[in-house]
Protein backbone atom coordinates (compact mmCIF):
# COMPACT_ATOMS: atom_id res chain seq x y z
CA UNK A 1 0.00 0.00 0.00
CA UNK A 2 3.32 2.58 0.03
CA UNK A 3 3.09 2.74 -3.62
CA UNK A 4 -0.48 4.48 -3.56
CA UNK A 5 1.11 6.82 -1.29
CA UNK A 6 0.65 9.84 -3.15
CA UNK A 7 3.68 11.39 -1.26
CA UNK A 8 6.09 8.89 -2.41
CA UNK A 9 4.99 9.38 -6.15
CA UNK A 10 5.79 12.90 -5.65
CA UNK A 11 9.03 12.05 -4.16
CA UNK A 12 9.48 9.68 -6.89
CA UNK A 13 8.72 12.17 -9.69
CA UNK A 14 11.30 14.89 -7.89
CA UNK A 15 14.07 12.32 -7.62
CA UNK A 16 13.32 11.68 -11.47
CA UNK A 17 13.40 14.92 -12.71
CA UNK A 18 16.87 16.12 -10.48
CA UNK A 19 18.42 12.56 -11.55
CA UNK A 20 17.63 13.83 -14.88
CA UNK A 21 19.33 17.38 -14.43
CA UNK A 22 22.18 16.08 -12.52
CA UNK A 23 22.70 13.10 -15.37
CA UNK A 24 21.96 16.14 -18.08
CA UNK A 25 24.96 15.75 -20.66
CA UNK A 26 24.40 12.13 -21.24
CA UNK A 27 20.97 12.68 -21.83
CA UNK A 28 21.66 15.72 -24.00
CA UNK A 29 24.19 13.57 -26.18
CA UNK A 30 21.85 10.80 -26.17
CA UNK A 31 18.89 13.10 -27.64
CA UNK A 32 21.42 15.06 -30.32
CA UNK A 33 22.74 11.63 -31.67
CA UNK A 34 19.71 8.30 -31.60
CA UNK A 35 17.79 9.94 -34.47
CA UNK A 36 21.23 10.58 -37.00
CA UNK A 37 22.34 6.72 -35.58
CA UNK A 38 19.29 5.62 -36.62
CA UNK A 39 19.44 6.84 -39.64
CA UNK A 40 22.66 5.59 -40.34
CA UNK A 41 21.50 2.14 -39.18
CA UNK A 42 18.78 2.09 -41.18
CA UNK A 43 21.10 2.93 -44.29
CA UNK A 44 23.68 0.61 -43.23
CA UNK A 45 21.10 -2.40 -42.60
CA UNK A 46 18.54 -1.61 -45.22
CA UNK A 47 15.50 -3.80 -44.97
CA UNK A 48 11.69 -3.81 -45.08
CA UNK A 49 11.14 -6.09 -41.07
CA UNK A 50 14.18 -3.65 -39.60
CA UNK A 51 13.67 -0.58 -40.78
CA UNK A 52 9.74 0.00 -39.32
CA UNK A 53 11.11 -1.49 -35.56
CA UNK A 54 14.51 1.14 -35.44
CA UNK A 55 12.64 3.82 -36.45
CA UNK A 56 9.93 2.82 -34.31
CA UNK A 57 12.59 2.10 -31.12
CA UNK A 58 13.93 6.31 -32.12
CA UNK A 59 10.06 7.70 -31.91
CA UNK A 60 9.49 5.99 -29.02
CA UNK A 61 12.09 7.36 -27.22
CA UNK A 62 10.76 10.88 -28.67
CA UNK A 63 7.57 10.02 -26.71
CA UNK A 64 8.92 9.49 -23.56
CA UNK A 65 10.96 12.25 -23.53
CA UNK A 66 8.04 14.48 -24.67
CA UNK A 67 6.00 12.69 -21.99
CA UNK A 68 8.45 13.69 -19.08
CA UNK A 69 8.66 16.98 -20.65
CA UNK A 70 4.99 17.81 -20.33
CA UNK A 71 4.93 15.80 -16.84
CA UNK A 72 7.83 18.28 -15.99
CA UNK A 73 6.06 21.40 -16.90
CA UNK A 74 2.66 20.36 -15.39
CA UNK A 75 4.83 19.20 -12.27
CA UNK A 76 6.59 22.44 -11.88
CA UNK A 77 3.66 25.05 -12.71
CA UNK A 78 1.59 23.57 -10.11
CA UNK A 79 4.32 23.48 -7.28
CA UNK A 80 6.06 26.50 -8.03
CA UNK A 81 5.08 27.88 -11.04
CA UNK A 82 6.71 29.11 -14.31
CA UNK A 83 9.63 31.24 -11.95
CA UNK A 84 11.27 28.46 -11.12
CA UNK A 85 11.24 27.28 -14.57
CA UNK A 86 13.01 30.03 -15.74
CA UNK A 87 15.02 30.34 -13.32
CA UNK A 88 16.49 26.73 -12.46
CA UNK A 89 15.90 25.00 -15.47
CA UNK A 90 18.15 23.94 -18.48
CA UNK A 91 16.41 25.59 -21.06
CA UNK A 92 18.78 23.36 -23.73
CA UNK A 93 17.30 20.14 -21.83
CA UNK A 94 13.73 21.80 -22.47
CA UNK A 95 13.83 22.11 -25.91
CA UNK A 96 15.57 18.68 -26.71
CA UNK A 97 12.84 16.88 -26.84
CA UNK A 98 10.71 18.64 -29.21
CA UNK A 99 13.94 18.87 -31.19
CA UNK A 100 14.18 15.04 -31.45
CA UNK A 101 10.71 14.31 -32.16
CA UNK A 102 10.86 16.80 -35.50
CA UNK A 103 14.30 15.63 -36.36
CA UNK A 104 12.85 11.74 -35.93
CA UNK A 105 9.91 12.19 -37.67
CA UNK A 106 11.34 13.41 -40.57
CA UNK A 107 14.46 11.08 -40.66
CA UNK A 108 11.55 8.45 -40.48
CA UNK A 109 9.94 9.84 -43.45
CA UNK A 110 12.98 9.90 -45.61
CA UNK A 111 13.23 6.14 -45.04
CA UNK A 112 9.80 4.93 -45.32
CA UNK A 113 6.11 6.24 -45.08
CA UNK A 114 5.19 7.08 -41.42
CA UNK A 115 2.06 4.95 -41.23
CA UNK A 116 4.44 1.71 -41.43
CA UNK A 117 5.61 2.79 -38.20
CA UNK A 118 3.94 1.27 -35.31
CA UNK A 119 4.90 4.18 -33.13
CA UNK A 120 3.43 6.63 -35.18
CA UNK A 121 0.26 5.38 -35.09
CA UNK A 122 0.29 5.23 -31.22
CA UNK A 123 2.04 8.78 -31.73
CA UNK A 124 -0.47 9.70 -33.68
CA UNK A 125 -3.35 7.91 -31.18
CA UNK A 126 -1.54 9.97 -27.95
CA UNK A 127 -2.10 13.10 -29.96
CA UNK A 128 -5.72 12.08 -30.74
CA UNK A 129 -6.35 11.68 -26.50
CA UNK A 130 -4.86 14.27 -25.76
CA UNK A 131 -6.81 16.56 -28.34
CA UNK A 132 -9.79 14.82 -27.04
CA UNK A 133 -8.90 15.79 -23.10
CA UNK A 134 -8.50 19.11 -23.95
CA UNK A 135 -11.74 19.78 -25.41
CA UNK A 136 -13.74 18.08 -22.47
CA UNK A 137 -11.14 20.09 -19.70
CA UNK A 138 -12.27 23.25 -22.06
CA UNK A 139 -15.96 22.10 -21.88
CA UNK A 140 -15.74 21.36 -18.38
CA UNK A 141 -14.31 24.92 -17.60
CA UNK A 142 -17.55 26.13 -19.07
CA UNK A 143 -20.22 24.02 -17.42
CA UNK A 144 -20.83 25.03 -13.48
CA UNK A 145 -19.71 22.63 -10.82
CA UNK A 146 -23.51 22.48 -9.34
CA UNK A 147 -24.17 19.84 -12.58
CA UNK A 148 -22.08 17.75 -11.47
CA UNK A 149 -23.92 17.56 -8.26
CA UNK A 150 -27.18 16.22 -9.28
CA UNK A 151 -24.93 13.48 -11.77
CA UNK A 152 -23.59 10.75 -9.93
CA UNK A 153 -19.68 9.67 -9.87
CA UNK A 154 -20.53 6.62 -11.88
CA UNK A 155 -22.48 8.32 -14.90
CA UNK A 156 -19.88 10.43 -14.85
CA UNK A 157 -17.46 8.33 -15.31
CA UNK A 158 -19.63 6.64 -18.19
CA UNK A 159 -19.99 9.91 -19.57
CA UNK A 160 -16.66 10.65 -19.65
CA UNK A 161 -15.39 7.24 -21.04
CA UNK A 162 -17.85 7.76 -23.80
CA UNK A 163 -16.49 10.70 -24.86
CA UNK A 164 -12.66 9.27 -24.79
CA UNK A 165 -14.48 6.81 -26.72
CA UNK A 166 -15.50 9.01 -29.27
CA UNK A 167 -12.18 10.77 -29.36
CA UNK A 168 -10.86 7.52 -29.68
CA UNK A 169 -13.48 6.28 -32.72
CA UNK A 170 -12.92 9.48 -34.97
CA UNK A 171 -8.91 8.68 -34.56
CA UNK A 172 -9.43 5.67 -36.43
CA UNK A 173 -12.00 6.69 -38.78
CA UNK A 174 -9.48 9.54 -39.85
CA UNK A 175 -6.32 7.68 -39.28
CA UNK A 176 -7.49 3.83 -40.63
Amino acid sequence: MDLLNPNKILMTLEALFSNIAVYHIPLILILLASPWMTYLACYLIPGKKEEPYLLSINLGISMVSMLLLSGYLAYVTNTDGWQKIVKQANLFLLFLPIYHLMVSLWLSSLRIPLQLIPAFRTLQGLTMLGGMFMVLSWLASKIHIVLFSYIPFGTFLVILAVLLGLGYAGYRKVFG
